[in-house]
């Protein structure tokens, strides 16, 4: 049988390293398998976890040579056997396991979401981001309204997806992030901001919370912080733990400082949480992708708040494919405000 191969554009990860291991040059994929669609991607998210993973820190990170993105938006080019000709001309987004930073990518068909073409740039944002604060918030946190929620690097794509989120149940929002982002913030009617570069965050949660403390901390940090995001609890509070920035500093990985974040993590005891009658727990939307069912029915509520106003993804920039090297240093100097985006299209 002869296999037919799709010319295209890419970004390998060519070694584990800064920036500068991400190469763009010409690929190759086979025609969708059954059950899968091949799509013309217009817009690739970038998320944390790619940078993570280029410097060979994620924990499921691929062997180099690989195509990195978990994230796309587009229009479907063809489809597989047994998988939908309609969806042929329509614009979907989605999740993808790697290959995202392309032009073109193979699918499964039920992991995609049809939309409207007109949110095609905006959509790009909420697969990853939207999801994985849905899930900590609503599905894992239960937060309720008039509840208290600190939120780490509201600034970046899943804190101001969890911001929109929150405004909707109705939650009081703390968040930390850099003093140059509070401006922004404030448009989004957010007061109490804490700068992390120059403040102790616990001691002013505890300060604007007169000492009660949060109802649900979303701590992306991990390493010794995370000990100050649960002394941050307030009676029932929970932290949920969904990241490990603290070993991400710089632009590649360096275990003198990875080693005293990751041994500095605090072990939670399930004794200790329950004399204090605190919870923790965590969230790797990567490892829950055989829940096509929740992440379905998330999604399309998702999509309907999208239709309806309540969530607003930002963008902040969207750099030509062969400029990721640029957009991961962008994100690694916490410049982004909202989510950055690749697009094939120049």
């Amino acid at each position: 049988m002869l296999l037919i191969m799709t010319e295209c554009q890419s970004i390998f990860i060519t070694r584990y390293g800064s920036p500068d291991v991400l190469k763009f040059g010409p690929a190759s994929i086979p025609e969708p398998a059954p059950g899968e669609v091949q799509i013309n991607i217009k817009y690739a998210g970038i998320n944390f976890a790619d940078t993570m993973s280029r410097m060979g820190l994620y924990p499921t990170r691929l062997n180099p040579p690989y195509v990195p993105g978990m994230e796309i938006a587009g229009t479907v080019s063809a489809a597989g056997d047994n998988a939908p000709s309609t969806m042929i001309g329509q614009s979907v987004v989605g999740i993808c396991t790697s290959g995202g930073y392309s032009n073109y990518v193979n699918v499964p068909a039920g992991q995609l979401f049809i939309i409207d073409p007109k949110w095609l740039e905006v959509a790009a944002a909420i697969p990853v981001n939207y999801l994985t604060a849905y899930f900590m918030m609503i599905h894992q946190g239960n937060l309720r309204e008039n509840e208290t929620i600190l939120i780490h690097g509201i600034g970046g794509g899943v804190g101001i997806a969890a911001l929109q989120i929150a405004k909707r149940i109705g939650a009081r929002i703390i968040g930390t992030a850099s003093g140059m982002k509070h401006k922004q913030l404030r448009d989004f009617g957010i007061e109490d901001l804490i700068d992390y570069r120059t403040e102790d965050f616990r001691k002013r949660v505890l300060e604007i919370t007169e000492n009660r403390g949060v109802d649900l901390v979303l701590d992306s940090l991990g390493g010794k912080a995370l000990a100050s995001s649960y002394a941050c609890l307030s009676e029932f509070g929970r932290v949920a733990v969904y990241g490990f920035s603290s070993a991400a500093k710089g632009l590649r990985r360096n275990y003198l400082k990875i080693l005293p974040e990751y041994f500095g993590m605090p072990n939670f005891k399930p004794t200790n949480l329950m004399m204090k009658n605190k919870g923790a727990f965590g969230f790797h939307l990567g490892m829950i992708r055989h829940r096509k069912d929740l992440i379905r029915d998330y999604g399309n509520i998702l999509f309907q708040w999208l239709e309806e106003g309540t969530i607003s993804p930002v963008i902040d920039t969207v750099f030509t494919l062969e400029k990721a090297a640029a957009a991961h240093r962008y994100i690694a100097d916490r410049k982004n405000f909202g989510k950055v985006l690749l697009s094939p299209e120049s």
